[in-house]
């Protein structure tokens, strides 16, 4: 009987302890039946800054989408990209109605707001990209994500390559372009494919780059490759790095020769009358066939299909990075310039903040948004979230998101917006020239190029202008 009442009275002290601990009603934490502790409210709306008029209906139709399924109303902004970087700061100042979520164009956007812009380490959306080194970041956070992208490379046919590679008679081990990582290894290629020119079609393996005023096209994207090699490992924005890079040491000078040689390689016309080319002769030489690789971007497609006499297959068309020999290039990918970022007000409320957080997970991850980015916007959108039937339909923006999800692959920077101004670019464009023609040695033109850089760093600030 003891036994008994010992456990029923055990059972009662428990049960007491439990009520004691049960947890309340938040509202039943003050008597007025208030919460005790205050949880923002999700928020309603949202405004968003854009930069890109000519997107101003793609976006309204997003917005409606979106209201649609979620309840919240964005409020779209939109000012036009020449008057941006003003019009953003100033409505970043606004005490009423300032941007939720804002566009970037470039460095210069970020460099001027980014203390007002929110660390997005940690989001899911931050996991969405591909390649991480693509977002804007200071201090070890993610201060902007890019959502549209443009890279460059040497832009190969598969259609000549893999001919090449079935020949009996080739002169290297390689069997596919998947084994050339290396300068070396493109170099070793492209010595033999010129020796196989005629049974492959060929006029020239390299289509031939323009120098002068059409090398604005290729130059300062090709030369970002050289440049990083000098750019401090431990700067989080490497852009900034190079606009104040003072004593540029062109420590790849010997090498860049190695490329020039290899990429201006043809007859001795072509290397003396590079100034009277241009960008539409070597897209035409490329995409007729007679040429197996072609230095250009990833916007360059339907230009290429509208050349006359175009024979190109969309499959067989695909990117290389450009490679000059450094230490550790098999993994350097694509040069790649984001030509879009977005970025969080950090001065927003937490439920806004939260908000456009949401938004954006939503456009690049769930179905309806994806299709939105593809068809509406035509982004080319550096996530890890679009599955090959998503991605879009050119072939060269899909190879570009093919090597941006590349492990153990990191692209390189886009330095053509950071360079410092003046006439450094027709002054480097002028001594290539002179070299390709034998009017000058490299070893004077590399020195000359030390030279005009840190002469446009000391006499000004203004930007290189890379399309007069």
């Amino acid at each position: 009987m003891k036994q008994i009442l010992s456990l029923l009275l055990s059972l009662l002290v428990l049960l007491s302890l439990a009520a004691c601990g049960e947890k309340r009603p938040e509202s039943e934490g003050k008597p007025d039946g208030t919460s005790s502790t205050e949880t923002p409210s999700k928020a309603t709306s949202l405004t968003v800054l854009s930069a890109s008029p000519a997107l101003s209906g793609a976006l309204e139709e997003i917005a409606s989408a979106y209201r649609a399924q979620t309840g919240v109303t964005l409020q779209l902004q939109t000012q036009p990209r020449a008057a941006y970087r003003n019009a953003l700061q100033t409505a970043l100042d606004r005490p009423a109605d300032m941007p939720t979520l804002f566009a970037l164009t470039g460095f210069d956007d970020f460099d001027a707001v980014s203390d007002r812009c929110a660390d997005l380490k940690g989001t899911a959306l931050a996991g969405f990209l591909s390649d991480k080194s693509l977002g804007l970041t200071d201090g070890g956070k993610l201060l902007a994500v890019p959502i549209d992208v443009t890279a460059y490379g040497l832009l190969y046919n598969a259609d000549v390559t893999d001919r090449y590679f079935a020949l009996k008679n080739k002169n290297t081990p390689y069997a596919s372009m998947e084994e050339i990582t290396s300068f070396e290894a493109l170099k070793a290629l492209a010595a033999d494919m010129d020796a196989h020119k005629k049974e492959l079609g060929l006029d020239t393996v390299f289509a031939a780059l323009p120098l002068g005023k059409d090398s604005s096209d290729w130059l300062p994207h090709a030369a970002s490759t050289a440049v990083y090699a000098d750019v401090k490992p431990d700067e989080t924005l490497p852009a900034r790095a190079v606009r104040g890079m003072k004593d540029f040491a062109f420590s790849l000078g010997d090498k860049v020769k190695d490329a020039v040689d290899l990429l201006f390689t043809g007859d001795k016309t072509n290397r003396q009358n590079a100034d009277t080319r241009t960008t539409q002769d070597a897209m035409t030489s490329f995409a007729t066939g007679k040429a197996a690789f072609l230095y250009t971007g990833s916007d360059r497609y339907n230009a290429l299909q509208k050349a006359d006499g175009s024979v190109l297959q969309k499959d067989k068309l695909h990117f290389l990075p450009l490679y000059l020999g450094a230490d550790g290039e098999n993994s350097r990918g694509l040069t790649v310039q984001p030509t879009r970022y977005l970025a969080v007000n950090e001065k927003a409320s937490d439920a806004q903040k939260q908000a456009a957080v949401d938004f954006l997970e939503w456009l690049f991850s769930a179905e309806e948004g994806k299709r939105f980015v593809r068809d509406s916007l035509d982004f080319t959108a550096p996530f890890n979230t679009f599955q090959p039937e998503e991605q879009p339909d050119d072939p060269l923006r899909r190879d570009t998101l093919r090597y941006l999800a590349k492990d153990g692959v990191t692209s390189v920077p886009d330095f053509s917006a950071a360079y410092p101004g003046g006439t450094l670019h027709s002054d480097v464009s002028g001594g290539l020239l002179a070299y390709t023609r034998g009017e000058r040695d490299w070893d004077d033109f590399k020195a000359d190029v030390k030279r005009m850089w840190n002469n446009a760093v000391e006499n000004g600030k203004d930007l290189l202008t890379i399309d007069d």
